[in-house]
């Protein structure tokens, strides 16, 4: 055994410590960015259902994930997705109780839903957060002109109602060395950044940790 093989377990633990004596500071809300390439590896799917059993651990309510579909043929990019829906199901039909989620396709749609009552996830798979807000813009558009709302009345509020994720992220996670995509733009304008270089399929618990104690440790300025 080398030595980080043996600090490491004490390390995670010391970690977990630091974690529960300031349990207020816990993110409500975590956003996760994978490439599509994450999940049709059996490692990245059996990592990405780890992340969820240790931020579910750790009491956090909400995690967002967003899948980065990186073909542009429109059909083809479908069909990724649509493996990918299955895949997700059969995952998370393991779920423990209270946990549920929404699978969004490619055009927004939501594929599918299981209600939750104490932890949540969202996963959209290649829809993006500019194309959430301008169809966002144009059902309201159109809500205008059948008369159901006055233009004076189209607020952020409104805005942000039409939106398929209401929840703002405390922090977003983007692994494997890679820049921020096109998720969330509208909600994650405040959110925390965390950048690793650490591939998906190599995240380890004490990664995980790092994140939440990261977080904990940060003074959150608002855009101020």
């Amino acid at each position: 055994m080398d030595l980080l093989s043996f600090v490491y377990p004490f390390y995670e633990k010391f970690l977990a410590w630091q974690i529960a004596r300031e349990s207020s500071s816990i993110p409500r809300h975590v956003a996760i960015i994978l490439k599509e390439t994450d999940l049709f590896d059996l490692k990245g799917m059996e990592k990405l259902l780890f992340a969820l059993g240790i931020f579910r651990k750790f009491r956090v309510e909400f995690v967002s994930i967003y899948v980065d579909i990186l073909k542009t043929d429109p059909s083809l990019k479908a069909e990724i997705a649509s493996t990918l829906r299955t895949r997700l199901e059969e995952s998370f039909s393991d779920f423990p109780a209270g946990t549920g989620y929404r699978i969004y396709g490619v055009d927004g749609e939501v594929n599918c839903t299981v209600p939750g009552r104490d932890f949540f996830v969202y996963v959209s798979l290649g829809f993006g957060g500019r194309n959430e807000i301008t169809r966002a813009v144009l059902t309201i558009l159109d809500e205008v002109k059948a008369g159901a709302v006055r233009p004076e009345e189209v607020d952020e509020k409104m805005l942000e109602s039409h939106l398929l994720v209401n929840h703002e992220p405390d922090i977003m996670i983007r692994s494997g060395g890679q820049n921020l995509s096109d998720f969330l733009v509208w909600q994650a304008v405040y959110s925390e950044l965390y950048f690793t270089d650490v591939n998906w399929k190599d995240v380890r618990k004490v990664d995980l940790l790092r994140v939440i104690r990261d977080f904990q440790k940060r003074q959150r300025r608002y855009g101020r």
